[in-house]
């Protein structure tokens, strides 16, 4: 990925991500960025912020995948 992106761009290729691989961990997520895990993390928190379901779970099945909401793409702004 092209180290020239803003936050915004990597935010929504994050959401990207989500989309076709649901429950992907920080580390992957990163690794597909080419940034470290606590950017990835940033991102993530980039899209919570703009009001996009991201739901996290720790343990061997964890990851971050998208809320129901956003999976269906069904998202309400405002």
């Amino acid at each position: 990925m092209p180290a020239d992106l803003s936050p915004t761009a990597r935010a929504l290729r994050v959401l990207e991500i989500l989309q076709t691989h649901p429950g992907a961990t920080a580390d992957e997520l990163a690794q597909r960025l080419g940034v470290t895990e606590r950017a990835a993390r940033r991102y993530v928190g980039i899209l919570r912020e703009a009001g996009i379901p991201v739901e996290s779970a720790r343990g061997r099945h964890g990851g971050y995948r998208l809320g129901r909401e956003a999976a269906s793409g069904r998202l309400h702004a405002g």
